[in-house]
């Protein structure tokens, strides 16, 4: 993860979350975000949260297609 990620106290806890839990958190925190398969996409931040049985296992950024 970068510096970014690990220094944003709402991303870094999101770790081993429900997808739900997830999307609650953000919600609160006024941040959106797109449920799609097996991941949740912030677009504010180019951020993809990575689901396995519906529990966050990881954070990744994502770069904008051109």
């Amino acid at each position: 993860m970068s510096r970014q990620l690990t220094d944003d106290p709402i991303i870094k806890h999101l770790i081993g979350l429900s997808r739900h839990h997830c999307v609650q958190t953000l919600l609160s925190q006024g941040v959106g975000s797109i449920e799609f398969g097996h991941w949740l996409a912030i677009p504010s931040q180019r951020l993809l949260l990575v689901f396995r049985h519906q529990q966050c296992v990881a954070i990744d950024e994502y770069q904008l297609a051109a």
